[in-house]
């Protein structure tokens, strides 16, 4: 390719002829030679000639209208090749390392959050019982205590409710409380004066309104599994805690709170709810505890229900004219709402002359009812004190207390059968 014409009246240096001349035949010649460039102008001596120059003679190369070009950029000095296949490796190595330490996970028995949640449902499941240490709130009503609740919902343990310390007992639709008397002086509504029955501690039932908690619609095996499982199937992802000195693992769902212990072999420790209101920590409850229960439900033949009230269809006049004794027979009416025949206890007193006159003696008496046909029952009082009254005579009144019977022998062999067959 030749080089571009000169532009007009540019005056070459070696002369007005253009290109110049070729160099001569044989090429340049060692320093020195004949016909050879002198030193220090030769291509083959010294040093190559500035950049878009030649040697002497050589005219300077040619720019347009704008003049030379400016300088480019310093050349940038970016990461070679093998620093970027360094990088690639690390990165390959480091995946390499994750995904042993994943599979050494596995494969020494480590659990998914699903299948950790899974394997402490199948626990909760099979239990015939859990246990729970803490706090239970319903409505107006706050538990807190140990209370043992079976697979089929029956209900024991001693508690604290409302800030008095009993006992409960809670099976097939009734409730029942063991307190000292002067915890039932307050709450018996079947009859004004209690005292006559009552005896350290006793066993009372209580009505079906008195305690608001469902233990079998929120609190057995099944219903604490079946959270269990929720969370699971809902893909939940615990928080590592700690419960009681243990390590745990936390998962929450919209309807309930549930610890596990942080291990291959997880078990439920604690469960919290708001309807009913549950913070308590949670065993599965050992085998005696059903036995227990079920010697429990032995002693509820001396129980007493504390709002079933009966009362006196007629009072038979008479049998009241010696002063041996005075013979008492009334009709008692049965209480609404029994559940079967049922047994009621009676203490007759008389008083002289007014409602709250000097008292005269006392006697009892013990009716079986059912439905609501009035039985007719008697007893004699029999005392000095009446003797002596009936002396002299005058207006006497009649009074009656009632005990009925919490549950009947039949209702305990069936309570007893209910819980063997859970």
């Amino acid at each position: 390719m030749s080089n571009p014409p000169p532009p007009p009246g540019w005056e070459p240096p070696g002369g007005s002829s253009w290109p110049p001349p070729p160099p001569p035949a044989g090429g340049p010649q060692n320093p020195g030679a004949p016909g050879g460039p002198p030193p220090g102008q030769g291509f083959g001596g010294g040093p190559p000639p500035g950049p878009g120059f030649g040697g002497p003679g050589t005219p300077p190369p040619f720019y347009g209208p704008g003049g030379p070009p400016p300088p480019g950029p310093p050349a940038k000095r970016g990461m070679g090749g093998g620093a970027i296949a360094a990088i690639v490796v690390g990165a390959l190595v480091v995946i390499v390392a994750l995904a042993v330490v994943v599979v050494v996970i596995v494969a020494a028995g480590g659990k998914s959050p699903k299948e950790q949640l899974t394997a402490a449902a199948d626990k909760v499941a099979a239990a015939r019982a859990l246990t729970y240490k803490g706090s239970i709130t319903s409505g107006s009503d706050t538990l807190q205590g140990e209370l043992t609740v079976t697979k089929g919902g029956r209900a024991t343990g001693p508690i604290t409710w409302d800030g008095s310390q009993v006992t409960l007992l809670a099976a097939d639709d009734k409730t029942f409380v063991k307190a000292d008397s002067s915890y039932w002086k307050d709450k018996i509504t079947s009859t004004s004066d209690p005292s006559w029955f009552l005896s350290g501690q006793q066993w009372g039932r209580l009505g079906s309104s008195d305690l608001t908690l469902n233990f079998k619609t929120s609190l057995t095996p099944t219903v604490i599994a079946d959270k269990l499982r929720e969370a699971a199937r809902l893909n939940r992802k615990p928080v590592k805690t700690t419960n009681g000195g243990r390590k745990a693992l936390k998962f929450t769902t919209g309807s309930a709170t549930l610890y596990l212990t942080d291990s291959d072999d997880p078990e439920l420790i604690r469960y919290e709810s708001l309807f009913p209101r549950v913070q308590a920590d949670v065993q599965v409850a050992d085998n005696s505890v059903i036995s227990d229960l079920r010697q429990e439900m032995s002693q509820l033949g001396d129980s007493f229900d504390v709002s079933s009230r009966p009362s006196i269809a007629q009072w038979k006049k008479g049998n009241c004219n010696s002063t041996s004794g005075c013979l008492v027979e009334a009709q008692v009416r049965p209480p609404a709402g029994l559940d079967g025949p049922t047994e009621i206890q009676l203490r007759f007193n008389i008083t002289a002359f007014t409602l709250t006159g000097r008292d005269l003696g006392n006697c009892t008496a013990k009716v079986t009812v059912s439905g609501d046909s009035p039985v007719w029952t008697r007893c004699e009082v029999v005392s000095s004190a009446w003797t002596d009254w009936a002396k002299k005579g005058g207006t006497f009144y009649k009074h009656v207390e009632y005990k009925v019977a919490g549950v009947s022998s039949s209702d305990i062999q069936t309570m007893q059968t209910n819980l063997d067959q859970e």
